[in-house]
């Protein structure tokens, strides 16, 4: 293992100095404790001679102000003390739920990551990349790959509005709606209007969620997909940068909903990206400025889909979010492909 050495040439200690004990002397807690029971002996006499003085009081009544006095003190501290003991049992009734649902948040969070589909490996004339960030530690935004057996790729990048617990239970449902779907049909128009009316019926339109569903075709290569209320998808074909935006609402949130398919022919060396509007929002860009701020940054050079969505991911990580929005939180997830030159079977 590697040690640095100071400046000095010197080996630094394997831990900080321990900081000087704080530990308050015997005889200066006695002396504490001897001087708060004489200020309050004083306090106290002087607060019976003031009643005193106002009442007038004779022997007898001397007798009763002072079992009077006494009576309210013990009665004060009976109270104080009973009061500090209900408190720091709420507080430790407090700090065990706290211990308890933040366990139950951390098992949540891994059992969401565990889900996360694997991306396809390999396939013929595309390669893949996607990262996905949380806001808190379970979130709302969600994406899947089903491979159909012609060999076409079917993606879904979806953002459930709002966050934590109700976003990613229904995010669960939608990637289990999409998977349904996807094994009926490989037509992204039928899988989202299907998809939009059964999260309308379980959720009467509020919460709802913004999708893009695309087929990725090997023979010939094109992408056909559908925008249902999200940021536009990229192409970036050299100097060109292509939107996929065509489409309709969001899933879950209008009865009825139909949606316009689009298709794209692609070309050796077009690099895609889809993003979720944490992306977009925290860095305050349009999606077509987002691709000019690609293209200015890593495309300069071929870059491959990982390097994409790390870059783009880190961009939002650092950015403050939009103006006047205070301290920007959102789910952040990207997806990159790149289009290549295999077309073996």
């Amino acid at each position: 293992m590697e040690t640095t050495l100071d400046a000095g040439g010197t080996r630094p200690p394997p831990f900080p100095p321990a900081r000087p004990s704080r530990t308050i002397p015997r005889k200066r807690l006695v002396a504490v404790a001897v001087a708060c029971g004489v200020l309050v002996l004083i306090t106290g006499m002087q607060t019976e001679s003031m009643i005193i003085s106002a009442v007038g009081a004779t022997g007898h009544q001397l007798e009763w102000i002072s079992d009077v006095v006494a009576a309210i003190a013990v009665t004060t501290l009976t109270y104080l003390f009973l009061d500090l003991r209900t408190t720091r049992a709420q507080l430790l009734d407090a700090d065990r739920a706290r211990i308890i649902q933040d366990g139950e948040f951390r098992l949540a969070a891994e059992i969401q990551r565990t889900l996360l589909p694997e991306i396809p490996p390999m396939t013929p004339g595309y390669r893949w990349a996607a990262r996905m960030e949380a806001a808190r530690q379970v979130g709302g935004d969600f994406y899947d790959f089903v491979t159909a057996d012609d060999g076409a790729v079917l993606l879904i990048l979806g953002d459930v509005s709002g966050k934590g617990v109700p976003a990613a239970m229904l995010q669960s449902s939608l990637s289990t709606l999409f998977r349904v779907h996807a094994s009926m049909t490989t037509e992204p128009d039928t899988i989202a209007a299907r998809m939009s009316e059964a999260l309308l019926r379980q959720t009467g339109g509020r919460p709802y969620a913004t999708a893009i569903l695309a087929r990725f075709d090997r023979f010939p290569r094109r992408v056909t997909y559908v925008n249902a209320g999200h940021p536009a998808g990229l192409v970036l074909r050299g100097t060109e940068i292509l939107q996929l935006d065509a489409g309709g609402p969001p899933l879950g949130l209008l009865a009825g909903a139909r949606y316009d398919r689009a298709s794209l022919d692609l070309v050796s060396g077009d690099f895609g990206v889809l993003v979720t509007d944490g992306v977009t929002e925290a860095l305050d860009l349009t999606p077509l400025s987002l691709g000019r701020a690609l293209e200015e940054g890593p495309l300069q050079r071929p870059i491959t889909p990982s390097e994409g969505c790390d870059y783009l991911l880190g961009l939002a990580a650092g950015s403050p979010g939009p103006p006047g929005a205070g301290a920007w939180s959102d789910d952040r997830t990207a997806i990159a492909f790149r289009v290549s030159e295999d077309r073996a079977e």
